[in-house]
């Protein structure tokens, strides 16, 4: 349970580095996963960011190898049905921090490019990026 909990946490941090990536790479942000990659492995963008896509992709099989092994855990630890639903919940809680993570992402405008709008005149007329708002 550990190791899933870990695996979905390395999982949404990959995500989030992967839809970032072209915003934080406007910015010069150097702490994103895929210049991270780039900048240690000296390889190109396009294979830093398969880089990152495989590592989400192996984080991900790994959670669902785990997660196929949980109803085996419940019986080797003998849980009784009371155990075994507050496991099913803590799995249906990495699964929904996980899927809710990737739906916030992408429906949430939260990396999407400014291209029109107050945001794109603001930033047009040198008053500075959006994601300076984060930061003042």
């Amino acid at each position: 349970m550990e190791r899933m909990r870990d695996l979905a946490a390395d999982t949404i941090g990959f995500m989030n580095d992967i839809h970032s990536f072209e915003r934080e790479k406007r910015r010069g942000d150097g702490h994103n996963l895929i210049a991270v990659l780039r900048r240690e492995r000296g390889c190109s963008w396009q294979e830093a960011t398969d880089e990152a896509y495989r590592m989400t992709i192996a984080c991900l099989d790994e959670y669902l190898e785990l997660q196929e092994r949980v109803p085996q855990m419940c019986d080797e630890l003998r849980l009784d049905e009371a155990e075994r639903d507050r496991v099913r919940m803590g799995v249906e809680a990495i699964q929904h921090w996980i899927n809710g993570n990737y739906e916030w992402a992408l429906t949430s405008g939260r990396y999407a490019a400014a291209k029109e709008g107050a945001v794109a005149t603001a930033e047009l007329a040198g008053r500075g990026s959006v994601d300076d708002l984060l930061t003042v």
